[in-house]
């Protein structure tokens, strides 16, 4: 009987080779996942501010739009609290404000609403009353910054974006 002088299997340094071989492959493809979840994640806040952001401006520019007249904030004079005249009388005034980072609107005084979601806060406001002196044209300027919600502070959940418009009264 013969024996035979080749041996079937792995030396040691094809293990250790095929290990590292494995060991780098699960560690790219683990990085690219997580990379594709965080850019999932930033994604999802940018789009939730921006929505916020474009409804709010909407709203505003919707009800400024058809509105009398602008009774705060004064020519000139930067404030966080608008309030606007209109013929409904179900409705006069309706008011824009902000309180603890949400922006509200009640009309006659009545329920108070925010005007975007949960997982926004507004950052800053400001309305700006630039109606000519001679009372040729009414306008109102607005900017708000909305912030995504990051109570973990997670970067891939940093997101904020200003938004800016300048609306003229066309009820008058």
């Amino acid at each position: 009987m013969r024996r035979s002088s080749t041996q079937k299997g792995f030396t040691l340094l094809e293990f250790v080779i095929y290990i590292t071989l494995v060991v780098g492959i699960l560690v790219t493809a683990t990085t690219f996942a997580w990379n594709i979840v965080n850019s999932r994640t930033k994604a999802f806040a940018i789009q939730e501010v921006q929505q916020n952001g474009r409804f709010i401006m909407n709203k505003i520019a919707q009800e400024v739009r058809g509105a009398q007249d602008i009774t705060t904030p004064v020519i000139g004079v930067p404030g966080d609290t608008l309030e606007v005249v209109v013929r409904d009388v179900a409705k006069d005034p309706i008011i824009f404000s902000l309180s603890d980072g949400k922006l509200s609107m009640s009309a006659a005084g009545g329920t108070t609403y925010n005007l975007h979601s949960g997982a926004i806060t507004v950052s800053a406001l400001q309305f700006t009353n630039v109606s000519s002196t001679d009372d040729a044209s009414r306008n109102v300027q607005v900017q708000v910054t909305l912030e995504y919600k990051n109570p973990e502070n997670r970067s891939e959940r940093e997101f904020s974006e200003t938004f800016m418009t300048t609306i003229e009264l066309r009820d008058r």
